[in-house]
């Protein structure tokens, strides 16, 4: 029965949508919302995962049709359901909510809604922290993907406040990678820093020299903490994500990037910057773990 009343709840809130009548979607998002934390209490959770998938795509079109309080909305049904998912140690919804966050503030960065972007950001910031303060590992690595693919969004858009937008996630990731390291979640950790890696790439693009050198200085942090818990794989990924850094900027002729880069390389040890074939190896198995990841969330 409450399969078929979310299904028509959700055609109903995208056909508000499409008549961009905010009022049908903010009723569409209240009871799939309602539906999804029954799924929830029930411990149902294919079905929680698939309300989970309806508000997304609700939030995702409406952010397409530039509605930034239907999007608003749409994040803070997310949020209801990511609290009810955590309570009940729902893990396999817990990171379908915290990607849809990420599918939805990207969608909105491309689509310059700084506000819902922003908030998308904060949002999986907070769920970061709390993620791997509990050592939540698979959790923490979904909210890097998410903020990842934000500031990658965010860094290529010409946004009044890019400075501000991009520093939100970068600073979200540092911390959330920082706790993970200290937490001994090396895979997370790692997580962390390859998407710091990539909104440098994004932001090297658009000669965004201060931004990258706050990257720099972030995936430094992440690597630090690495490397007093001894985590040999998520210290050599900082190095590398430096080592990228400092190239690329160079080739560009960002030499204030490149130098900050140079520089927080150089506060590591000379042994941690040497390549090793198991290290690489199990880099690239995280690497595609969360591309496998990110791309069944869409």
């Amino acid at each position: 029965m409450l399969s078929r009343e979310k299904d028509q709840v959700t055609h109903q809130g995208l056909a508000s949508v499409e008549e961009e009548f905010d009022e049908g979607v903010g009723q569409a998002l209240a009871s799939l919302t309602e539906i999804g934390t029954v799924y929830l209490s029930e411990k149902k959770e294919v079905e929680a995962q698939s309300t989970v998938a309806s508000i997304k795509e609700i939030g995702k079109a409406a952010a397409l049709q530039g509605m930034e309080n239907a999007a608003v909305n749409a994040i803070r049904s997310l949020e209801r359901m990511l609290q009810y998912s955590m309570e009940q140690n729902m893990e396999g919804t817990t990171v379908r909510v915290l990607l849809s966050f990420g599918t939805i503030g990207k969608t909105a960065a491309e689509q310059q809604l700084e506000t819902v972007a922003k908030l998308a950001a904060s949002v999986l910031g907070k769920s970061g922290n709390t993620a791997a303060f509990l050592n939540r590992e698979r959790e923490t690595i979904a909210v890097a993907i998410g903020l990842g693919e934000i500031g990658k969004a965010v860094a290529r858009m010409k946004f009044s406040d890019v400075s501000e937008n991009t520093a939100i996630c970068v600073s979200c990731l540092g911390d959330t990678g920082k706790l993970a390291a200290q937490k001994s979640l090396e895979e997370a950790a790692v997580g962390v820093e390859i998407m710091l890696e990539e909104i440098a790439a994004a932001a090297m693009q658009e000669n965004l020299q201060s931004e990258v050198r706050n990257i720099a200085s972030s995936i430094e942090e992440v690597g630090k903490s690495a490397e007093q818990e001894d985590m040999e794989s998520a210290v050599f990924q900082a190095t590398s994500a430096l080592q990228t850094i400092m190239s690329n900027a160079g080739n560009r002729y960002l030499h204030e990037t490149s130098i900050a880069a140079k520089i927080a390389l150089e506060s590591f040890n000379e042994l941690d910057i040497i390549n090793d074939e198991t290290r690489i190896r199990k880099i690239e198995e995280i690497r595609k773990m969360m591309r496998a990841l990110w791309a069944d969330s869409k």
